[in-house]
């Protein structure tokens, strides 16, 4: 018996993980919460209910992404990304169970006051809680600092584009409530088609679940309807209504590990390179792309200056515009300026940060008039710890063997401007996977994006597959144009439609040209990203609260 309980945990898990890219079997994450609802409702206590939940979560980590840990296993990585990962996984599997610890919680309370009347309409009215509970869990886990949304529900379906264009509206927590809501229904029907005493009572009895079948195949196909009735395929697909920039991404192929000790002049002379052979393309781009990090130097410091000055004689050689990926030295004139954990020269006693940046370098422009921005979303843990400027030690508790530990957190949102004319945004790397944050700059004007990261780290494994997959949900919500350059791949550009063009090999050298689209309109979700998560904050709230006053209630039933 307790070998076929296990089993059901890790068939949850698979169902839950094979959902996600690369597989994206998204229709599978159904059944993985049916089951994981199931466990709930056969849970007497937290400890049993945690107990299930948590097996469960770990063996949905273990697919989706355990190439944390495997990365540390391959050459010249650093081998605290297998320990990292390891704890990820244990670490963020608990956390994982939240919201079915307070759905179990908002169940007990609701059910237990309708008991003695109507128990099936409480067990009813508590189930549909936790669309709610679930979304506003995923809401609020990825607004602090400590924050991995990388598992969002709505990510698992982004490969299923005829169903998501809805999101122009919701964002990806549209996707996650959606999802949740069939789930609880496909929860009734199951519940009534293998046990005959399920909770429900009399108010669902066995031949409705005909209706429910009917119900839930309905809510499954309405995102299809909004698409077919929208015509968001014509009006997305290749959309350029007002006018297009030709981009050359850039895809260097450098190994992340050497490169922070390899010969720093001999990578400068392959950019280069790369530089010139995109320019002989015709037409000429207007836009040339670098990934992050691209040079482990910082790159606008005078002590770097032979190096910048070649890669800016190659932009003003080949006479367009070039946005690299660099680290970014910054000291404070003025001490007031620094941040309560900005570093200290110890010889001059001045404050400085280092930021993870871009920058764009214009032909016939001044170093002091570029363009830049500063990375704010840091990924926990190895470019920042959090909340290391209210605890002055944490700074300084994890040294890579890389340099990309202790990044500041960047100042604002920049929007670059590309020949006065058009506006666009960069996202590094894991900033992708925020979408408020990313909507926040097609507020403030962008009318295309740019995606560069380094998901070297990964090579060919799921993590690498994921996180090139997300930026889809990205291009839906704001309905942008997206060029992404990647480090070692995957490189290319995406429609606001959410089709992928040109995608670039992994790990090889390789340059994309392509046009991407100019659109100034801003979506209802690029204005209002905040809105239909803080609905669902708000019922959730309270829901939470009027299950604790009818706990209280019946406590002093009791009494």
């Amino acid at each position: 018996m307790k070998l076929k309980r296990t089993l059901l945990y890790i068939l949850s898990g698979m169902c839950l993980g094979l959902s996600f890219p690369p597989f994206n079997f998204y229709t599978l994450y159904f059944p993985g919460i049916v089951l994981l609802i199931h466990f709930v409702h056969s849970s007497e206590k937290f400890r049993q209910l945690f107990t299930k939940s948590y097996f469960t979560l770990l063996s949905f980590e273990l697919v989706t992404v355990s190439w944390i840990s495997l990365s540390g296993l391959r050459e010249g990585a650093d081998k605290f990304m297998i320990l990292g990962g390891f704890f990820e996984m244990v670490i963020h599997s608990a956390l994982l169970t939240l919201p079915l610890i307070i759905y179990f919680y908002t169940r007990k309370s609701i059910a237990g006051f309708f008991k003695e009347k109507n128990p099936a309409l409480g067990n009813t009215i508590a189930l549909f809680t936790l669309p709610f509970i679930w979304v506003t869990v995923e809401y609020l886990y990825a607004l602090p600092e400590v924050s991995f949304p990388w598992l969002t529900a709505g990510n698992a379906f982004s490969s299923a584009l005829i169903k998501i264009q809805f999101i122009e509206i919701t964002g990806v927590y549209g996707i996650s409530f959606w999802v949740m809501l069939i789930s609880c229904f496909l929860y009734i029907i199951f519940i009534k088609s293998v046990y005959n005493s399920d909770g429900f009572g009399k108010l669902i009895k066995r031949k409705d679940v005909l209706i429910l079948v009917a119900v839930v195949f309905i809510l499954y196909f309405i995102p299809d309807l909004y698409t077919i009735f929208t015509s968001s395929h014509k009006r997305y697909t290749n959309y350029e209504s007002e006018g297009k920039v030709k981009v050359s991404i850039l895809q260097p192929n450098v190994n992340p590990w050497k490169k922070w000790g390899a010969k720093q002049m001999e990578l400068v002379n392959d950019y280069v390179n790369l530089i010139k052979i995109s320019d002989s393309a015709s037409p000429k781009p207007d836009l040339m792309i670098l990934p992050e990090t691209a040079v482990p130097f910082y790159l606008l410091d005078s002590y770097y200056s032979d190096k910048y000055d070649m890669i800016k004689s190659a932009v003003e050689e080949t006479k367009t515009p070039l946005l690299i990926g660099i680290p970014d030295l910054v000291y404070y004139n003025d001490s007031i300026k620094a941040k309560p954990d900005s570093k200290e020269n110890k010889g001059s006693g001045q404050k400085y940060d280092t930021f993870n940046s871009s920058v764009l370098i214009n032909p016939g422009e001044e170093k002091v008039s570029h363009q830049k921005y500063a990375k704010i979303k840091l990924v926990i843990a190895s470019e920042r710890m959090p909340y290391q400027e209210r605890i002055a030690i944490l700074r300084d508790l994890i040294r890579w063997s890389v340099g990309i530990s202790s990044f500041q957190i960047g100042w604002d949102t920049t929007i670059f401007k590309l020949k006065d004319k058009y506006k666009f945004n960069t996202a590094i790397c894991y900033e992708t996977v925020y979408p408020e944050f990313f909507a926040c700059f097609m507020e403030k004007g962008s009318m295309f994006s740019v995606i560069i990261t380094n998901d070297g780290w990964w090579g060919k494994l799921f993590g690498t597959y994921q996180h090139n997959q997300y930026a889809v949900l990205r291009a839906i919500e704001n309905r942008r144009w997206i060029a992404r350059c990647a480090n070692t791949g995957i490189s290319g550009t995406i429609d606001p439609y959410g089709n992928m063009y040109n995608q670039s090999p992994i790990n090889e050298k390789f340059i994309v040209s392509d046009y991407v689209g100019i659109n100034s309109h801003v979506t209802f979700y690029s204005k209002h990203p905040y809105l239909f998560p803080n609905i669902l904050l708000t019922i959730a709230l309270l829901t939470v609260i009027g299950a604790v006053m009818l706990s209280i209630l019946q406590r002093r039933k009791r009494v």
